[in-house]
């Protein structure tokens, strides 16, 4: 209890105390004015009932002089309460008799209380005439005079008195009535009230409907009921809110799965009794493939329907196994606490696979469904939640890393990539910031002239004095969305390099530039070129925009509107890695592309293996493109491709990507091996 916490009973009997003393005293002081106002009253009709009687008397002993009577008169006055003293006068003024009581002694208040109420009485006279008229005369003679003085300080000190029981007998009925309502309202209203703040200190707050506050039978139907049925409804009302609130926190809302903290409190529970009964269990972090092309070509609803749907089939396959649990996006988590052993845990993650990779139909759509699994088991894996998961998830990467539709156990070894993959994450944000990154060129020449015709540029990464393939950085840059910032600085440093070829040359070479796949999804690819050609002055047809054939496929409408709108504006448009697609043909016709790359892996077959390139060859021929060959490497390949009409190749065999000091020394000074018909500004 607080400090400075203070009874209601206490409270209510202060103020019926409080109450109660106001009345008693304001009913006392108008007692006091009554009993003031009906003593004068009566003291003056006793003064005159007085006078009446004793007026016959006192007249014929003063007329007689008959002193001893008029003493005996007075002595019987006198004897008549609060009559102080008696005394006859003569009608010369001399004094005839007189007789008086001891008087009372007083205090002063009593004397000024006392003038205050009876100073007006305190004396009374009667004149004395003589018993009989003159003759031949109406006028009665006057023979004395009869005083009487009462003794209104005896008088009053009575009255005190009479008015001191009166108030203590009114003090004694205040406290009787307050004793009476303290108990009164503590029985049938602070009592209450008391066990509902007990009641409210045994709510529980995770379950506030358990322990609803208690109705007096006395209070069901007044207030003190009502609030407590009010409350009571509150209480429920707040136990439903409780129960969704936690089911929000610890499900997911698409698909009603277990969420990250209700997986953490199973896996917590479950490492606690794995410990205790010396078991294993395994867990599978489990990331769809190719998810966000789902969402992006089918829209977001039917990108909700298809989690639903995986949900519905890992939660199908689980089965008693385990718990199936969704982190967000399309990371799933299967936590198998009946799979103790790896070769469980690989013959269960089979049988997954198979069930997952099963045509799924969506409206119109047929979708083939893959994932990437990655798997730790406890303990070897992890002693906590968080390791397991992390293992897992680390695992998965490693798995996706080799292709689709893999699976993986954690390695310890695989920390250390992940740890160096987090490091290379964090030194990319920062390369942009200190311009650690370089452009090389690569040529691209007339098979047949040997003529420079072009170049591509191809980004390289200097740290601390050592280049960096983009072989290792270019995944984790698209995987963190960082990609895009760097492919927009490769567009820029290309026009910077044109306009000051320009400058230097009086021309310059087309550079082809590679655009990665989330890069062309981005909604301010177009305008950024567009934006960047206009402010460096570089006429669109020196800049290429080279397209990945998977980047098209994405999306194909939306690439065809964006590819219509580079073409309009005069640019180039490759496809590039032409034919490692799967359904790329039956749109080629339909894109607004001016070139298409065969692919290196197809010219690394040749001579011996020539039907795809052959057959991209023959399809460009017919579709009026441009073909060029990447990754020229020997001189059978070039002359393969010289016999079957390829008009550019690119590779090795010409030259490696240079930086461009050297590429400038090499191909743009001197001017006889440069095509000039194409490059001249």
């Amino acid at each position: 209890m607080k400090s400075g916490f203070k009874s209601l009973t206490w409270k209510q009997t202060k103020l019926v105390v409080f109450t109660a003393l106001f009345f008693a005293i304001a009913i006392f002081l108008i007692e006091i004015a009554l009993v003031a106002i009906n003593t004068k009253q009566q003291l003056t009709s006793s003064q005159q009932e007085l006078l009446d009687s004793v007026e016959q008397t006192t007249t014929n002993a003063v007329w007689s002089l008959d002193d001893k009577l008029a003493k005996q008169t007075l002595q019987g006055i006198i004897k008549v309460d609060n009559i102080g003293s008696a005394l006859i006068t003569l009608d010369d003024g001399s004094l005839f008799v007189s007789a008086s009581n001891r008087p009372v002694i007083s205090t002063d208040s009593y004397q000024a209380f006392s003038q205050r109420l009876f100073g007006t009485l305190k004396q009374i006279e009667r004149p004395l005439y003589r018993p009989f008229y003159f003759e031949g005369s109406q006028k009665q003679q006057l023979i004395g005079t009869l005083t009487v003085n009462y003794d209104t300080k005896r008088l009053t000190a009575h009255l005190i008195d009479q008015l001191q029981l009166g108030f203590i007998a009114t003090l004694a009925r205040a406290f009787l009535l307050t004793l009476v309502l303290t108990v009164v309202f503590h029985r049938f209203l602070t009592q209450p009230i008391a066990h509902i703040s007990e009641a409210i200190d045994n709510i529980d707050t995770d379950y506030p409907d358990e322990n609803l506050l208690p109705i007096d039978k006395g209070h069901q139907d007044d207030e003190l009921g009502l609030v407590t049925t009010k409350f009571n409804q509150i209480l429920c009302q707040f136990s439903q809110t409780q129960t969704k609130l936690r089911k929000m926190a610890t499900r997911d809302s698409l698909t009603g799965l277990p969420n990250r903290t209700l997986l953490l409190e199973t896996l917590n529970v479950t490492i606690q009794r794995s410990r205790v009964h010396q078991r294993h269990f395994t867990m599978l972090f489990i990331d769809l493939d190719r998810f966000k092309n789902v969402n992006d070509s089918l829209g977001h609803a039917l990108g909700d329907q298809f989690l639903r749907r995986v949900a519905h089939i890992l939660e199908r396959v689980v089965a008693d196994n385990g718990s199936v649990s969704r982190l967000g996006g399309d990371e799933f988590v299967i936590l198998a606490d009946d799979i103790h052993t790896p070769d469980q845990a690989a013959e269960f993650v089979e049988t997954l696979l198979k069930q997952l990779n099963a045509p799924m139909h969506l409206n119109e759509h047929t979708i083939h469904p893959a994932a990437s699994i990655g798997i730790s088991i406890y303990p070897e894996d992890g002693e906590s939640p968080e390791d397991l998961i992390r293992h897992a998830d680390i695992a998965m990467y490693n798995a996706k890393a080799a292709g689709s539709n893999q699976w993986a156990f954690f390695k310890q070894q695989m920390t250390k990539w992940a740890s160096e993959r987090l490091q290379m994450e964090a030194s990319l944000h920062d390369a942009l910031k200190k311009e650690q990154f370089l452009l090389y060129f690569q040529p691209k020449l007339d098979l047949k002239s040997g003529h420079v015709i072009g170049c591509e540029a191809l980004i390289r990464w200097k740290k601390d004095g050592q280049l960096i393939s983009p072989i290792a950085f270019i995944p984790v840059a698209e995987d963190t969305g960082i990609i895009i910032p760097i492919g927009r600085w490769v567009i820029e440093q290309s026009c910077k390099v044109i306009r000051e070829w320009q400058k230097k040359y009086s021309f310059a070479l087309p550079i082809a530039v590679n655009v990665a796949s989330q890069q062309f999804a981005d909604a301010s690819l177009v305008p950024d070129i567009k934006q960047l050609a206009l402010r460096h002055q570089v006429a669109p047809e020196l800049l290429e925009i080279e397209i990945t054939e998977t980047s098209l496929m994405n999306n194909i409408n939306d690439a065809i509107i964006k590819l219509q709108h580079l073409k309009n504006a005069g640019f180039g448009i490759a496809v590039d890695d032409f034919g490692t697609g799967y359904s790329s043909l039956s749109y080629l016709r339909h894109l607004p592309i001016s070139t298409v790359k065969i692919d290196r892996a197809f010219v690394n077959d040749l001579p011996e293996d020539g039907a795809i390139a052959s057959t991209i060859l023959m399809l460009g021929q017919q579709l009026d493109l441009d073909i060029v060959a990447e990754g020229i490497e020997t001189k059978e390949q070039l002359e393969w491709l010289k016999q079957h009409n390829c008009a550019i190749g690119q590779g090795f065999y010409y030259s490696k990507p240079l930086p461009q000091a050297e590429f400038e020394a090499k191909y743009m000074q001197p001017l006889p091996h440069i095509d000039q018909h194409i490059i001249n500004v």
